[in-house]
């Protein structure tokens, strides 16, 4: 049986941030290899772990809270929530 991927609720845009740098640290893996991971420069990782390059999240959640819906971050596949 595979591990189940973590779950968070995210509650504001730059949490996703905390939880970029949180998990990034807890798995000691530095800006710089994440980056090279992804494809993103160095900078721009960290503008994203800060909360700076969070503009258009801000408004996601906006629109979102507006309409009265919260926001839960799940990196599980829908085949795997189904199998449930």
């Amino acid at each position: 049986m595979e591990a189940r991927m973590p779950r968070y609720t995210v509650e504001r845009p730059h949490d996703f941030g905390d939880l970029i740098a949180g998990m990034r640290e807890e798995q000691d893996v530095t800006q710089d290899e994440l980056a090279d991971r992804l494809g993103f420069s160095r900078s721009y990782l960290s503008e994203l772990e800060s909360g700076k390059s969070t503009v258009q999240l801000a408004r996601l959640f906006r629109t979102l809270h507006s309409l009265g819906v919260s926001v839960e971050v799940s990196w599980e596949s829908a085949t795997e929530s189904e199998d449930d």
